[in-house]
């Protein structure tokens, strides 16, 4: 079978601007706010946000950061082959910020509280806010919810969600892959690009 669009190009644009749009909402013009995206794939959506809330208004008075949680996560020593860390630029201090986190894709919820856990070691914010581009809603196994979100998706068994970016994939969009009956990927995750966790 072949993967189900959920985001067009077209359509993940609309969706970034209007992310944006709920933030400043929320922050009016985002000052005291810091806008810090998790490695590796939550960095391309905290990216694409910066640069949209600087166009839109014309100006950048929030803090941007971004977190690698590799050694936080709790799967780190499960692995066949260890995973490879990637940077952390977060060159100053949380305390009494409003954080934003920013992330893909919120699977299991377990990305998260690794975020949580190492955005620690930079101070002690205000108040901490989620932000995804897709929330897979009904696969939850710790209890964290997002306070963005740019698609809800219902999905069952071992479907995949896989968000592209033009960035690294050559195209802005997200897609739903299923297994077909005989137990085979039916669309492989492409090498590179975002998969739900």
């Amino acid at each position: 079978m072949q993967p189900v669009p959920i985001l067009s190009s077209k359509a993940f644009g609309l969706t970034v601007r209007r992310l944006c749009h709920q933030l400043i909402e929320e922050h009016g013009e985002m000052a005291g706010v810091a806008l810090v995206g998790l490695q590796p794939r939550g960095v391309l959506l905290a990216r694409r946000l910066r640069r949209e809330l600087k166009r839109i208004l014309g100006k950048e008075l929030f803090e941007y950061g971004e977190l690698d949680i590799t050694f936080h996560r709790d799967d780190f020593r499960h692995r066949a082959t260890p995973p490879a860390p990637s940077a952390t630029q977060l060159d100053f201090s949380l305390d009494d910020r409003k954080v934003v986190l920013v992330d893909d894709v919120l699977y299991t919820g377990r990305t998260i509280r690794a975020g949580l856990d190492a955005m620690l070691a930079f101070g002690r914010p205000a108040g901490v806010e989620l932000l995804v581009l897709i929330d897979r809603r009904f696969s939850r196994e710790l209890p964290i919810q997002p306070d963005y979100v740019g698609r809800w998706v219902d999905s069952i068994g071992d479907q995949r969600v896989t968000v592209e970016w033009a960035e690294s994939d050559g195209n802005d969009q997200v897609l739903l892959h299923t297994t077909d009956p005989e137990g085979r990927n039916a669309a492989a995750t492409p090498q590179g690009t975002s998969a739900d966790r």
